[in-house]
C-alpha cells in the first residue's frame, strides 16, 4: 500500500493490462484502444469540443481570463466536473479514509 503523502499515477500499460484481462484482448488491441482513447480525446479537445464520459465527468477547453498581475492575453485551461459515479467512488472513500486516521 502506498504511503498517505504519495502520488498513485495510473499508467498506459496498467490501462492495456485491464482491457487484457476484463475484454480478452491481445497486448497489441489493448494497446490499440488505449491509443485510440487518448488520440480521440486530445483531438476533440483541441478542436473546442466538450468530452462527456457518462459517470465519470465533462472536459471542455475553456479561456480563463487574465488574472491581476500577469502580462499578456487570457489562458486556455481544460476545466473538468466529475461525475456522479466518480463523485460517489470518491466521497465513499473519503468516508472510508477518515476512520483510518
Amino acid at each position: 500500500m502506498a504511503p498517505d503523502n504519495a502520488e498513485v499515477h495510473v499508467e498506459k500499460a496498467e490501462l492495456i493490462e485491464r482491457l487484457k484481462a476484463e475484454m480478452g484482448y491481445s497486448e497489441e488491441e489493448a494497446a490499440r484502444v488505449v491509443d485510440a482513447m487518448m488520440e480521440s480525446i486530445t483531438e476533440s479537445l483541441q478542436k473546442g469540443d466538450k468530452i462527456n464520459l457518462p459517470g465519470i465527468g465533462t472536459m471542455a477547453v475553456v479561456e480563463r481570463a487574465v488574472r491581476k498581475g500577469e502580462e499578456g492575453h487570457a489562458d486556455r485551461e481544460i476545466k473538468f466536473s466529475p461525475g456522479k459515479r466518480l463523485k460517489d467512488a470518491l466521497t465513499a472513500l473519503d468516508f472510508i479514509t477518515k476512520g483510518l486516521e
